[in-house]
């Protein structure tokens, strides 16, 4: 036999270390959008008006 380390459980016994919970992925391209207000289309957030219906977009903050 071979005199290697069996990574798996490493990584199982050290993410337990730390919580035992995986981060779940943060998606800068789904926060990227916003609903419009007029018509509820998917708008960019920089976005100054909505090409389905033409509202004006007020920027948010926060």
């Amino acid at each position: 036999m071979g005199r290697h380390r069996d990574t798996s459980s490493e990584g199982r016994s050290l993410l337990s270390l730390f919580g035992g919970r995986r981060r779940q992925a943060d998606d800068l391209f789904d926060r990227s959008f916003r609903s419009c207000d007029g018509c509820g289309a998917d708008v960019y957030i920089l976005a100054e008006e909505c090409r389905g219906c033409g509202d004006e977009l007020v920027l948010r903050a926060g």
